[in-house]
């Protein structure tokens, strides 16, 4: 299998069981998939940095970037992220998540999950992020 994963449990984040995502739509099996998932009603952003040090996220979408989260009148649209890439490049990736706003009244900090499924295996991890701070770092994994 195409796959080596070192995770990084970064602030409260630590490895958890991987199990099927609730909210966001199945990922492809094949390519690499990277999904960051919440419950509450807030904003969080998703930040992948290739191997090439590019970044994808919400502003630099570069093909790999779905759809942003965004408070709306209601809440978020939806309460998930995801960057995809069909034929992956090797080398290390790097997974950022930020808490830019609330969607009204919410706690200072709000739990997530970082999904990242390549050629169908899921590997997962959870964290906690705090309001208006950008955590740069809550997971690594090498593609090889």
């Amino acid at each position: 299998m195409r796959w080596i994963l070192l995770m990084l449990a970064v602030a409260c984040g630590h490895a958890v069981t991987p199990r099927p995502s609730p909210s966001a739509p199945a990922a492809e099996q094949q390519g690499l998939t990277v999904t960051l998932e919440w419950t509450a009603a807030v904003d969080l952003d998703l930040y992948v940095t290739d191997p090439a040090w590019g970044t994808v996220y919400y502003a630099r979408r570069g093909g790999q970037f779905g759809e942003d989260a965004r408070c709306l009148a209601d809440g978020p649209s939806a309460r998930w992220e995801r960057a995809r890439w069909t034929r992956p490049p090797s080398g290390r990736y790097r997974v950022g998540v930020d808490f830019p706003e609330a969607c009204g009244p919410a706690a200072d900090s709000v739990p997530y999950r970082v999904i990242v499924d390549l050629d169908g295996v899921r590997r997962e991890i959870a964290g906690t992020v705090r309001l208006r701070r950008r955590q740069p770092l809550a997971m690594e994994f090498t593609v090889p």
